[in-house]
């Protein structure tokens, strides 16, 4: 009879009441270890406070979105170009009206800039709003592209992550420059949700859309190689950091209950073959496409695309060189409460290890600031790659700190109190001192001043009667980004040293007026000198005989 009720007590059909509820509490362990580690978020596990963002995630989605827009948006002509966007401006127009493109390895950035920027100027026409409005577009679809996470960071923490990057003000700086970060970062965030997603489901669709995220990623900027090898890294050490840290959990003991280390989430496993065929075909298509300009520059422009990597080597050794704290002397003054809280997220994913993915993330971000810390060649924008995964980990603070129900008063106040103190300095940034050298991310900018010689020479031009058609000699040896402005002037020449010449207007550096003056003597008069940007002043002279 004993014998009887033992195996009665290793059978898993209904017992007694007493046995139903320990069987009950074993299982409710075990889904609760296995969904941890299956990367369910505990905020999507937790009480009801938390179930109101998932109730209203998509309202509060979008009006983080229409906050983002309508801190890119306003005015994207009012911070006048920088030399990198004039280059990027010259490359542009030369696509568009004469329809050539062709990679240069010594230009360092992929094509992809040009391409979207050509279709802006179908819709908008070739002016500076259509330009910016590219990378502005590319810096929204990075802000979206966070709350694809949802499923696996939960509700709150995504939304979290969304809100301090629409705010962020070197986000938003970095998004109002025709430049490659902005669609870089939004490639990379693009390629990691693709990964997961597919890990996830298994359907094929992701494994495409990684594709195109990871070509159009290696088509933008040679850099993505960093972010690639980056995430490998991350991936590879948060799998068996995790395991080490974070051990199956055992369930309740039962007699005749048998124990199984549960299969970790985000898994590669088996990939099918036609998957992978289908992603090597997309892959290969979008790079051709774009290195070869459409077959215009084929093979040439492929070879150049490997061939970048080399000297991009030797300028990150020998160029803009900085020390190696510099991203966070920049970060800090402006981009403080994403840094804060992202660090806080990183030493919590790091210690008690939650997720599998939240690991990844805090190494990705850990990751990518030491290898770019690490070479000595440093911009502002290039903080955009950081921003993004220390964002995350703000947004994992922020929800575990509002699963805590003593703590939960905390989260809503530190995430309004690092958005309202984030969007006022982002606008401060973006919309007043956007020239101004003392804040960080403005990086030998040109100034507003330089604007007003734009102004002096089209009024000059009007006054001429010759209007667009009027000569312009640039003989100053720094004049970029003077080309973007000069676009429509086809009697615009810059030569970069003082030639003779008779034209109607002649722009020198104030450093030459001692070699010009006296060959244009009685016949030019200084009209003015302006400033381009910090250790650039130019001066304008205007032929005699135009009023």
């Amino acid at each position: 009879m004993k014998s009887r009720d033992r195996r009665k007590g290793r059978t898993r059909g209904p017992g007694r009441p007493s046995e139903a509820r320990g069987d009950a509490a074993a299982s409710s362990t075990l889904a609760a270890s296995v969904a941890t580690r299956a990367g369910v978020g505990a905020t999507e596990q937790a009480a009801a406070p938390v179930d109101f963002f998932d109730r209203w995630f998509l309202p509060i989605a979008i009006v983080i979105l229409l906050v983002a827009a309508a801190l890119r948006l306003p005015e994207l002509a009012l911070n006048p170009f920088h030399h990198d966007e004039g280059v990027n401006g010259f490359f542009t127009t030369n696509l568009v009206r004469e329809g050539i493109y062709k990679y240069d390895p010594a230009n360092y950035h992929g094509p992809s800039l040009y391409y979207f920027a050509l279709l802006s100027e179908i819709v908008f026409g070739l002016t500076t709003e259509a330009m910016r409005l590219v990378p502005v577009l590319f810096g929204l679809l990075l802000v979206g592209l966070v709350f694809g996470l949802r499923r696996h960071l939960g509700s709150l923490a995504v939304l979290a992550a969304g809100a301090l990057l629409a705010t962020s003000p070197g986000a938003i700086y970095v998004s109002r420059y025709f430049i490659h970060e902005s669609l870089l970062v939004a490639f990379s965030v693009a390629l990691f949700v693709s990964v997961v997603l597919y890990l996830d489901r298994r359907e094929a669709r992701y494994v495409l859309a990684a594709a195109v995220a990871a070509a159009l990623l290696f088509a933008t900027k040679e850099t993505g190689i960093i972010t690639v090898g980056v995430l490998l890294i991350a991936t590879v050490v948060g799998h068996y950091y995790t395991q080490l840290l974070a051990p199956s959990p055992v369930p309740a003991k039962s007699p005749g209950w048998r124990t199984a280390r549960p299969r970790p989430s985000l898994s590669p496993g088996r990939i099918p073959g036609e998957h992978l065929a289908g992603a090597a075909v997309v892959f290969l298509v979008i790079y051709v496409l774009l290195y070869s300009s459409f077959f215009t520059n084929f093979p040439e422009g492929l070879v150049d695309s490997l061939a970048t990597f080399t000297i991009w080597t030797q300028t990150g050794e020998a160029t803009q060189v900085q020390p190696l704290t510099k991203y966070l002397e920049w970060m800090i003054p402006l981009d403080l409460p994403i840094l804060i809280l992202g660090v806080a997220g990183g030493l919590w994913a790091a210690i008690r290890a939650p997720r599998r993915l939240w690991v990844v993330i805090g190494l990705w971000a850990a990751g990518i600031t030491v290898a770019y810390s690490i070479i000595q060649y440093k911009t502002p924008w290039i903080i955009l790659n950081m921003l993004l995964p220390l964002a995350l980990l703000g947004g994992l603070v922020i929800a575990e700190v509002w699963r805590r129900r003593p703590l939960r008063i905390a989260a809503p106040l530190v995430l309004g109190v690092a958005v309202l103190a984030s969007g006022y300095q982002a606008i401060v940034l973006n919309y007043v001192h956007y020239d101004d050298e003392h804040y960080a991310y403005v990086f030998v900018h040109s100034t507003r001043d330089m604007l007003r010689l734009i102004d002096e020479i089209e009024a000059t031009a009007e006054r001429a009667g010759t209007g667009k058609e009027t000569g312009v000699v640039i003989v100053s040896p720094d004049y970029w980004p003077l080309p973007w402005y000069f676009r429509d002037y086809p009697r615009a020449g810059f030569f970069g040293q003082i030639v003779e010449t008779e034209e109607a207007m002649i722009v020198a550096n104030v450093n030459q007026e001692a070699e010009l003056t006296p060959a244009i003597e009685g016949r030019y008069r200084r009209a003015g000198d302006y400033n381009l940007r910090p250790g650039v002043d130019l001066v304008l002279y205007v032929r005699n005989d135009i009023p």
